[in-house]
């Protein structure tokens, strides 16, 4: 698949599937695919009816740039993490805003410190410049100060322990 980067065992990340990229996911038997691009970016559903119809599970969390919200970020995180979903590709439309939301989770997670520069710097190394995403690190910096993400990450711990082991 062009553009697709595996974040771990379970998930890779990328950016809009085309027929032959679904094709290929179900044929090495990937079992969600979910959407993180905005209503507007996604040209009448094309992927959404392949995806379907090759029996793939596909999930829609449509998150805003311009007002990116933590409950749209947890949605993502639940049907990241929830039992049986697996193998997982999440895309965006440049592949940004799935692995931007899984390196925050991870940072959290482990408790890294600088988490912003950190976060940016892995995020290079998968091939995607978060540097002059002001929009994304706006959005990341605030949900850091509030706190919003820890509930979340105890919860997927408590409901998924084996994903921290």
């Amino acid at each position: 698949m062009r553009n697709a980067k595996r974040f771990d065992e379970r998930i890779t990340i990328g950016s809009v599937p085309d027929t032959e990229d679904l094709e290929q996911l179900k044929e090495i038997r990937y079992k969600t695919v979910i959407d993180l691009r905005e209503e507007d970016e996604k040209f009448g559903g094309k992927v959404e009816k392949k995806a379907t119809a090759m029996g793939l599970r596909y999930l829609s969390i449509p998150v805003r740039r311009a007002g990116i919200k933590m409950e749209d970020v947890a949605r993502f995180y639940d049907a990241i993490y929830e039992k049986g979903s697996a193998p997982i590709y999440a895309f965006s439309r440049f592949g940004k805003k799935p692995l931007a939301f899984l390196l925050l989770f991870e940072g959290v997670a482990r408790k890294e410190s600088h988490l912003i520069p950190n976060l940016i710097r892995k995020a290079a190394k998968f091939g995607l410049n978060l540097e002059g995403d002001i929009v994304l690190q706006e959005f990341l910096v605030e949900v850091l100060n509030s706190g919003e993400v820890k509930p979340i990450i105890d919860s997927i711990r408590e409901h998924r322990p084996d994903l921290f082991s």
